[in-house]
């Protein structure tokens, strides 16, 4: 076997050198490249948010380095997160369940501890109060009905509540959630039952209100709902009170009315921690329970879980602020709709296709 001396090394042609040299200047940069990218090394750090469903104002006082990104829906969001390097991203509590394998605590406890009173369900902190949290509730709203030019509707609903989802003057007037699971909920109130009602085989009004719901709306559309009602596209919508509020100030012809006969039933955003996260920018998340940041995002629509001695004055000066906060009595006995079991699933898939059956073989009867 021939050795490897002396004579080997200076054997090498000048481009041999500079060949080898570049070789591994080459595959050492793309090793640093791949670990730069593997561990989200960047100069700056990202927060990414669902188009229209990130408040503005207090996004753009994120400080340097980050910056903050859309994304055009919850699932692109939600791809982003498994291969890009994010380190905060906003999105629906409905999401952590999916999301929570990716996530690591999101740290700041003295900044959650205040919001636990109203945001204590483990739905909407990810882990639970004991564990800790993976959530940062820091936006919550009601699900609420909106008209356009039905002032007669909006005053019977005030009376009605959700039962009205199912009157017949109503006919093709809804445009409802494209979300089995909340139409399925709301159908539970209207009868004064708790949307996270787990038996559905002990409401037997279920299936026939829920049919009799679906038969009665236009569309489903939880993206645009609000859209299609302003150009005309249906008279009703249903739709969280954070999505309509900003409507409501700009289109006088929009009416929006949250059931009080029932707890109201609330829709959270959350602030969450990929695990390859860096540093969460704590004086940019304490800025959105206080002062100027607050009052934008009231405006916006986006009520923080705090008690209402809280978020005075603020609070007070917003048009909405009944949509905007139910009240304390109110918020001790909201509920936040629960991940499914598998058994709930399918109790929740049975009752929807049998409600879309009769409603398509209404339709084709028509």
């Amino acid at each position: 076997m021939q050795k490897c001396g002396p004579g080997l090394a200076q054997s090498l042609t000048r481009r041999q050198l500079l060949t080898t040299i570049g070789v591994g200047v080459g595959a050492t940069a793309a090793l640093r490249l791949w670990r730069t990218r593997a561990l989200g090394q960047r100069k700056g750090q990202r927060l990414l948010y669902v188009k229209n469903q990130g408040p503005k104002a207090w996004l753009q006082q994120l400080p340097q380095p980050w910056t903050a990104q859309s994304r055009a829906s919850m699932e692109h969001l939600a791809a982003d997160l498994q291969v890009e390097a994010v380190d905060l991203a906003m999105v629906g509590e409905a999401w952590l369940p999916r999301l929570q394998p990716q996530l690591q605590p999101f740290g700041l406890p003295d900044l959650v501890q205040p919001l636990l009173n109203a945001a204590r369900d483990p739905a909407v902190l990810g882990g639970g109060v004991t564990a800790a949290p993976v959530a940062f509730p820091w936006a919550f709203g009601s699900w609420v009905m909106v008209f356009r030019n039905r002032p007669a509707w909006a005053e019977r609903s005030r009376r009605e509540g959700w039962s009205l989802l199912a009157a017949a003057e109503l006919q093709d007037a809804w445009i409802l959630p494209a979300s089995p699971r909340v139409v399925t909920a709301l159908a539970l109130q209207s009868l004064g039952r708790s949307p996270n009602t787990t038996n559905l085989s002990l409401v037997p009004d279920l299936t026939a209100r829920l049919a009799t719901v679906v038969r009665r709306a236009r569309a489903f559309d939880s993206r645009h709902a609000l859209t299609r009602l302003v150009n005309g596209h249906g008279s009703a919508a249903v739709a969280p009170s954070w999505t309509v509020i900003p409507h409501l100030l700009r289109d006088q012809r929009l009416v929006a009315v949250r059931p009080t006969d029932q707890p109201p039933l609330l829709s959270w955003q959350v602030l969450v921690r990929p695990r390859r996260a860096g540093p969460v920018p704590r004086p940019w998340v304490q800025a959105g329970t206080k002062g100027v940041i607050l009052n934008d995002l009231l405006q916006a629509g986006f009520c923080p879980p705090l008690p209402m001695k809280a978020l005075q004055p603020q609070l007070a000066r917003q048009p909405a602020a009944t949509l905007l906060h139910p009240g304390d009595e109110a918020m001790a006995q909201a509920e936040t709709l629960q991940p499914l079991t598998p058994e709930h699933q399918g109790q929740v898939q049975q009752v929807w296709d049998e409600a879309m059956g009769e409603r398509l073989h209404a339709t084709g009867a028509a």
